[in-house]
């Protein structure tokens, strides 16, 4: 049998036994020389979940449980007092499952199988209690371990007592709180939230009961008699624990939250709650003015964010001047997006690239808010250009937290997820070799490949810190190679500055497809190299050069 199998058949005597019992079988003789097979015994049990270790459900629904043992004397079935036995055989189909309870009601049963049906939270006892004549041993496994329970000899019988611990999981209860700046919102209440155009509510997940694992924040359109639902009702929406979502539009709204409990061996489930009091938002009493930075998008779109809607409008691009490498280029067009109205898209008569040096100013034209604020002109704002990093995010730049870097297979040093340092975001990759050591080796794999294009330039980046106090740092080195190209590494030795974050460039020509990063620290050759180095943004984009 293999280790995941729970259900432990009959060891090798048992095994002799029921071969020997065969052979009588088969041999021709008459019914006076029969003798009668001797008795066997032997322990197994199994549950409707198969072999998984912790056992979870959710309350009001029922797990199956099978005693496989052969030759018990005594044999039985105890739950709790609140949970109860239910009469089979039950269609997946069934909702309804109090019509199966078994009445009058009793905490328990000698039948071979049983269902029980959970009707309280908590962690539930499921007891199965048989005695033997002989010995007996169940063979488990448990987390990828086998394991051996022996029968207990109590008086004349071997005892196996085995309890199921089952974890009967809550409904959900959504409870969450609202904020209006610094002002708690009672959500429960029928009173209309005001909040201008442009400003956000913050919304909190303060559910416990039932222990979600995620949520869903949704604002929709409030609908009067009559009106119809749109085809996608949901205006904004978030995922955050603590979602600040922004009212852009004008008009009246309604916030839901979807409490859900998903992942792998726990019972599914979703509830939702929905604020009664409704958000109606009114014209903004701030300026109608660029908030955030001007992007160029991969399209070479350029992106203009206001804190407001704009009203649809056209006939503009006179009052926009774009900048690129100090030459005016011709505006094309101006418009309002077709996903966020409170952006503008800007393109251009002429081809731009990553290297150009962008600004753009408006003079001031006719441009408004949809509540009627005039657009506020602006002067040589920068844009920050379009870049396709093919390195996936989890690898570039470690904020998942773990997994997507490890040691490569002959590390001899330290290499780990750190906080202690970090050149955006939370995370950065630390690698650290102490005196004696080889090396400090750390590998990310690529679920998919990266296929770089013949006749096209790429640069690979990163950004390192060295923190200081270095020893032994001549003639060790440190490198970023590609692999499988083993031939080209991003070589640097420790010249750079300790204590501050720097950006390591290369460029890098290769058909080679890349399936894997190899980050090293190699020692001097005295073996007396202590260094700590901290590794983040890890990037290869697409050289583009202006013709």
């Amino acid at each position: 049998m293999s280790k995941n199998k729970q259900l432990k058949y009959h060891n090798m005597k048992y095994a002799i036994r029921i071969l020997a019992v065969l052979a009588i079988l088969f041999v021709g003789c008459d019914d006076n020389e029969y003798e009668a097979p001797f008795p066997f015994s032997d322990i197994g049990f199994y549950t409707s979940k198969g072999t998984v270790d912790n056992l979870q459900v959710n309350i009001d629904e029922y797990l199956s449980f099978t005693d496989l043992s052969q030759g018990a004397v005594s044999h039985k079935w105890t739950i709790e007092a609140s949970d109860a036995f239910l009469e089979g055989p039950i269609d997946r189909q069934d909702t309804i499952l109090e019509k199966f309870i078994i009445e009058p009601r009793t905490t328990t049963s000698y039948e071979k199988t049983v269902h029980v049906l959970f009707q309280s939270s908590g962690t539930k006892k499921v007891r199965l209690h048989n005695t033997f004549n002989e010995m007996v041993v169940f063979k488990g496994n448990r987390g990828d371990v086998d394991y051996e329970m022996p029968a207990k000899k109590e008086g004349d019988v071997y005892v196996i007592d085995t309890t199921f611990l089952v974890k009967v999981y809550p409904r959900l209860v959504p409870k969450i709180k609202v904020r209006n700046d610094d002002v708690v919102v009672n959500h429960e209440a029928t009173d209309t939230v005001y909040i201008e155009a442009g400003s956000s509510l913050e919304f909190t997940d303060l559910t416990t009961i039932g222990e979600p694992t995620g949520r869903t924040w949704s604002v929709r359109k409030a609908l009067k008699p009559g009106d119809e639902v749109a085809e996608n009702p949901v205006l904004n929406s978030s995922g955050d624990s603590i979602a600040n979502i922004t009212f852009n539009s004008l008009g009246s709204f309604r916030v839901s939250m979807n409490s859900s409990r998903s992942g792998q061996n726990l019972p599914g489930a979703f509830a939702s709650y929905q604020m009664t009091a409704p958000v109606k938002v009114i014209p903004s009493s701030k300026p109608f003015e660029l908030t955030g930075a001007i992007r160029e998008l991969e399209d070479e779109t350029i992106q203009v964010p206001y804190n407001g809607e704009f009203t649809p409008f056209g006939g503009q691009e006179e009052f926009f001047t774009v900048m690129v490498n100090g030459e005016a280029f011709e505006v094309a067009s101006v418009t309002v997006n077709e996903d966020d109205a409170t952006k503008m898209d800007i393109k251009l008569a002429a081809p731009i690239y990553r290297p150009d040096v962008i600004t753009v100013s408006y003079s001031g034209g006719t441009i408004e808010s949809t509540d009627t604020r005039e657009a506020l002109p602006f002067t040589d704002e920068p844009v920050i250009m379009s870049t396709v990093n093919l390195v996936p995010e989890a690898i570039s730049g470690l904020e998942t937290g773990a997994d997507s870097w490890g040691t490569f297979w002959s590390n001899k040093g330290t290499v780990e997820y750190s906080t202690e340092q970090a050149s955006t975001g939370n995370y950065s990759l630390k690698l650290q070799i102490e005196p004696g050591q080889d090396n400090a080796e750390a590998s990310a794999m690529f679920e998919n490949p990266i296929i770089f294009e013949e006749g096209k330039s790429y640069i690979v980046s990163y950004d390192m810190y060295v923190k200081p106090g270095v020893v032994g740092s001549a003639d060790a080195e440190m490198g970023l190679f590609l692999l499988q190209n083993w031939n080209f590494q991003v070589r640097t030795l420790f010249e750079h500055p300790e204590g501050v974050w720097v950006t390591i460039t290369n460029e890098y020509v290769n058909t080679s497809s890349l399936s894997q990063f190899y980050l090293r620290i190699l020692t001097n050759a005295d073996k007396t190299t202590a260094a700590t180095v901290y590794y983040d943004n890890f990037s290869i984009i697409e050289k583009e050069e202006r013709p």
